[in-house]
């Protein structure tokens, strides 16, 4: 089985502090779409410039598939950690032609609707569409990060892929255009797929996702699902961007979806053979029902199957690098993979004093607790609730060398960080034992971590 590791804007014109500070939105084209010439306000709001130049900033755009003349919400999320006032910019566009808009915008909440091509705010017809904010929507004092929802009607018929350009300024609320940050992003979305798979799905195997032990499951912990008729032959589907909504993963993939204990399952991947998922929060412990669902909420609906699947508060399992017995390691410092190169193409192996990031499932809720299929944001940090042992050659590794144990930022909620510097008893040029310890469960033995010295 396989594992997956898986802004205010101003005008940009010539103005006063507080004719900018009072602007209803930027002019058409600012969104950074490359047919648009790749403009984004940066020009005026240059302190960061180029856009996206602070990492510590967040912009993303979430849409669902599309049904063709249905109208449905596009969810904008910016976030920074030092902004207090916030603006965007958003246009769709066909993939075929990104001259050409895709549907239309709806004027309402205290958006506004500007038009390309020199036409009347509001009523763009056959032009280019922009929805942006107003000055009531710059949420003033807000700290963190916002988001807006916009309601967009997709053209009337299937015309294959749409992309969205969007901008946002995480601003600094100083009512000028200086310390603003401007940041771009784009979605690509498909229209929604006609659900038809024809074989009715049978389920052999679950698994854990990080130890693929037939046990260890817990609520919200990463599993594998085995066996057949789950995708067409050859079809691969890991999850996309274009696939998180509401800030979670999605309960259906490619028309499959999976139940346990009665409840739809976040999916993360999907084959033929195998999809990985995680255990939804629910409350009941004990025996539960898993069951695969191909063609979910249709006519066609072809359910599997039950297989009995029993919760308990916690499975500890640690992720490796498949096939190898080497846990799943990145260098704290710089992302690049801990690991022995002899195994795993262009890691390095760690050395005494290095902190590491492992990963992990199965080690029970977090606090604050974040529920089966949530994204984290990129700066947040639940640390476990419970208490999680380090076991390093056997010997419980002392607190100064763990430094976080949490939920992975960025990430869904199953998915585990363990922030740890090697300890000073480690076995250089050797592989080494490293295990978890939570609610007196212990994770699956032979896991290594190769140290160089």
């Amino acid at each position: 089985m396989r594992t997956q590791i898986a802004g205010l804007l101003f005008v940009c014109a010539a103005a006063s502090p507080a004719l900018m500070g009072f602007s209803n939105g930027p002019v058409p084209g600012r969104t950074g779409a490359p047919i648009d010439g790749g403009l984004s306000c940066t020009a005026c709001h240059a302190t960061f410039a180029p856009a996206n130049s602070d990492a510590r900033g967040f912009f993303r755009l979430e849409a669902l598939p599309y049904k063709p003349g249905v109208k449905q919400m596009i969810r904008i999320i910016l976030q920074h950690p030092e902004a207090q006032r916030w603006g965007f910019q958003l246009t769709a566009r066909l993939a075929s032609n990104e001259a050409l808009k895709a549907g239309t915008f709806t004027l309402a909440n205290s958006f506004a609707i500007t038009c390309g091509g020199g036409q009347p705010a509001g009523n763009c017809g056959n032009a280019t569409e922009f929805i942006e904010h107003t000055q009531p929507l710059t949420y003033a004092g807000v700290t963190g990060g916002v988001v807006w929802e916009v309601e967009w009607t997709p053209p009337a018929s299937d015309m294959g892929e749409v992309v969205f350009y969007a901008a946002g300024n995480a601003a600094n609320g100083n009512l000028n255009n200086q310390g603003d940050r401007i940041y771009t992003t784009s979605l690509r979305q498909v229209a929604e797929a006609d659900c038809n798979l024809a074989a009715t799905p049978t389920v052999t195997a679950v698994r854990n996702g990080a130890s693929f032990a037939d046990s260890g499951f817990a609520l919200n912990t990463l599993i594998s699902v085995g066996g057949t008729g789950f995708q067409p032959a050859g079809t691969t589907r890991p999850v996309a961007a274009a696939d998180i909504y509401n800030s979670r993963f999605p309960t259906k993939l490619n028309c499959v979806a999976v139940e346990v204990g009665g409840q739809t399952a976040p999916i993360t991947y999907a084959d033929s053979g195998q999809i990985n998922a995680q255990i939804p929060t629910i409350t009941a412990l004990g025996d539960v029902q898993l069951r695969v669902i191909a063609n979910p909420g249709t006519a066609n609906e072809r359910r599997s199957a039950p297989v009995n699947v029993r919760l308990g508060d916690y499975g500890p399992a640690l992720f490796r690098f498949l096939p190898t017995a080497n846990a799943a390691a990145i260098f704290a410092s710089n992302g690049e993979l801990a690991s022995d190169p002899a195994a795993v193409a262009s890691a390095t192996k760690p050395k005494i004093g290095d902190v590491i990031s492992l990963f992990a499932t199965g080690l029970g809720v977090s606090e604050p607790v974040y529920s089966a299929g949530e994204v984290l944001g990129r700066n947040a940090t639940p640390r476990a609730r419970d208490q999680v042992t380090v076991l390093f050659n056997g010997v419980v590794m002392q607190a100064s060398d763990i430094l976080y144990i949490g939920l992975t930022p960025g990430s869904i909620s199953g998915l585990w960080q363990l922030n740890l510097r090697v300890p000073a008893n480690a076995t250089p040029n050797a592989n080494n034992a490293v295990a978890l310890r939570v609610g007196g469960i212990t994770s699956a033995s032979g896991v290594v971590i190769p140290v160089g010295n």
